[in-house]
């Protein structure tokens, strides 16, 4: 067993599991609030002080799920604590060899004790660390066999109509079933006629004209509607009212299911389209009639789904280059009948950011690039050897200053970060990872100054040749793919800059600013 460092740094993770949520639906009380209060106490007795408490609020089958086990998990493997306080090893996972892996080299590598009420494991420990992977994997069986039984009751309540979903559909209120089992929907009134004024919509027409799902939201917004979590409508929203089965007083179950798959070394989950989907008639009150949803389906169906082709060719010359720097989403192309070509785009609706004609934004990139290249060209053209010598000379001097100034300030920054824990402005955490951040970048400015000096180089002068023989090659291409393979072997990647919507004046590249990132090179002493 393992021995309590008395003078050691010690957290606490705290989870639910689905027993607990069940439990406290019955009554019991706060399941996190109880077993916080037994840990502190078993703190007391042990002689350790908990300085910091990792609550999951979220219930996941993996490690990936649950966001706050993954951060304690990120803090033990850099090593901030000598030990973690826990009800049971089975809090911090159940899910499967993998992420029971994960845990038991985490603590192992990080010499990291677990602390329950009736065990301290010390995953050194040869007997210890058999013992914690033996509960893993017991606790690991006995969760597959929950998870059996709760979905084979969740089948059973789907197929008695009730009604599955934690989150009732807009229109419905959730209630439990009079004298039985399990969750049904009830109507709201008012709710209710906005969702046959969203059907009529679609499916006749507003004011003589065509309604789709983009115009119904808006409509909806305009007149001071939110949805039941209190957000403006969107059109992904009205789709899912319109194609909703509950509406008609349906029940589905499985629609989707969860598939997994390893992608370098890890496993990655998605959700697909189940071939065993589960449609019946549920217990609640239909709002839509049959005949008017057969009819927006049809409307659904006669317009199809465009394809995804992968090997489609590239259309846009800034394919995945150009960012918005608001919502960080690429810039997309969109087709434009105007003489002046096609425009790039933000597709995040509502955001600030206007588009800009694709010349526009051609133009600006290669007058970057021609900047490049002038700006070294300029400096090769060195009067003499002895000018270049002199000038390289004072470069190297120059980065010893700036490398002589950066430490100092780094200095002056670490001996703050005592006093801000002293002042209770940092947790141990923040001050642990605060003062390793800082030794590094001063063990790197110690490393830089051990090195032979050599004249300092920019590296963008290293890509002035590439980027010339683009701007050659450039105006000699038609294609936009090979401009797009052009473009992207000099930059990383471009943010763009434009708010203001362009006038009947303005010229095209007016109000626009973008800011080009050359693709480095990787090696390290540049």
């Amino acid at each position: 067993m393992g021995k309590i460092r008395l003078n050691g740094l010690y957290c606490a993770y705290l989870r639910k599991s689905r027993r607990d949520v069940e439990l406290e639906a019955l009554g019991r009380g706060d399941t996190l609030a109880r077993h916080e209060t037994q840990l502190r106490a078993l703190a007391e007795r042990l002689g350790v002080r908990i300085a910091m408490t990792y609550r999951e609020i979220v219930s996941g089958d993996t490690l990936a799920e649950r966001p706050e086990a993954r951060r304690l998990l990120e803090d033990v493997n850099a090593g901030l604590w000598d030990g973690v306080l826990v009800m049971d090893v089975d809090r911090l996972g159940r899910g499967d060899s993998i992420d029971q892996g994960v845990i038991m080299q985490s603590f192992l590598y990080s010499d990291t004790l677990i602390v329950t009420p009736d065990k301290i494991y010390d995953p050194s420990d040869d007997s210890d660390a058999e013992f914690f992977e033996i509960k893993l994997f017991f606790s690991r069986r006995e969760y597959a066999q929950i998870k059996k039984r709760m979905q084979r009751g969740r089948l059973a309540s789907a197929m008695d109509g009730c009604y599955m979903g934690t989150r009732p559909v807009y229109g419905y209120e959730r209630v439990r079933r009079q004298g039985r089992k399990g969750w049904t929907l009830r109507v709201v009134p008012e709710k209710a006629g906005i969702v046959l004024n969203i059907y009529d919509w679609y499916a006749h027409g507003m004011n003589g004209r065509d309604a789709g799902t983009l115009v119904i939201a808006d409509t909806l917004n305009r007149m001071g509607l939110r949805t039941d979590l209190g957000n403006p409508f969107e059109a992904s929203y009205i789709r899912q009212i319109l194609r909703n089965p509950a509406y008609i007083g349906k029940v589905q179950w499985n629609q989707r299911q969860t598939v997994y798959k390893i992608v370098d070394g890890r496993r990655v989950k998605s959700r697909q389209i189940s071939d065993n989907r589960i449609l019946v008639d549920g217990c609640h009150e239909p709002i839509v009639p049959v005949e008017l949803w057969r009819q927006v389906q049809a409307i659904f169906d006669s317009h199809g789904k465009r394809p995804f082709n992968a090997n489609a060719p590239v259309s846009n010359p800034f394919a995945g280059l150009v960012l918005c720097p608001v919502c960080g989403h690429h810039m997309q192309r969109k087709p434009s009948p105007s003489r002046r070509g096609d425009f790039l785009y933000c597709p995040t609706q509502r955001c600030p950011t206007t588009s800009a004609y694709i010349a526009a934004v051609e133009a600006a990139t290669l007058d970057v690039l021609r900047g490049w290249v002038a700006e070294f060209d300029a400096a090769d053209d060195a009067p003499d050897a002895a000018h270049s010598a002199a000038s390289a000379v004072s470069a190297a001097d120059a980065a010893r200053k700036q490398r002589a100034d950066q430490r100092a300030a780094l200095q002056t920054q670490l001996s703050k970060q005592y006093d801000y824990l002293e002042q209770g402005v940092y947790t141990i955490a923040e001050f642990k990872a605060r003062r390793e951040e800082l030794q590094q970048k001063i063990a790197a400015l110690d490393a830089a100054d051990a090195r032979p000096d050599t004249p300092a180089v920019d590296p963008r002068r290293l890509i002035a040749p590439k980027a010339r023989s683009v701007l050659e090659a450039y105006s000699l291409t038609a294609s936009p793919a090979d401009k797009n393979a052009l473009l992207t072997s000099v930059i990383d990647h471009i943010e763009y800059h434009k708010t203001q919507r362009g006038l009947r004046n303005n010229k095209p590249g007016d109000n626009l600013s973008i800011v080009v990132y050359p693709r480095l090179p990787s090696n390290p002493d540049l």
